[in-house]
């Protein structure tokens, strides 16, 4: 399974940005191999359809799970019609989101 979460700063130690497409930073964690990635989000000072090209991006990376506050609407609408699953994130940094979603513990968006 993957899941995708945008970050403040990059590593697993950042928290969860509050905007989703204009994130500093997608961590991109496989839950089989237990590694993470950062990509640094190239589309989050773009004019428009920030939110479209960060779920075009990460699917592009194979998301399963999307761990976020907030998605915006267009965003939310190319997501409804994909697999890809949304859920809230809590205050914690990015490791203990992804604990916190493998426990069980995290609310669907």
């Amino acid at each position: 399974m993957i899941i995708a979460l945008p970050t403040t700063t990059s590593g697993e130690k950042s928290f969860i940005s509050e905007h989703f497409g204009r994130s500093n930073f997608f961590y991109i964690y496989n839950t089989e191999t237990k590694t993470g990635e950062v990509y640094v989000n190239a589309n989050k000072d773009g004019q428009g359809g920030v939110g479209v090209k960060s779920v075009e991006f990460i699917l592009k990376h194979g998301t399963n799970i999307l761990i976020t506050p907030r998605v915006g609407e267009k965003a939310m609408n190319l997501l409804s019609e994909t697999d890809v699953k949304i859920y809230t994130n809590t205050d914690e940094i990015v490791k203990e989101n992804i604990a916190s979603f493998l426990n069980g513990e995290l609310k669907e968006l």
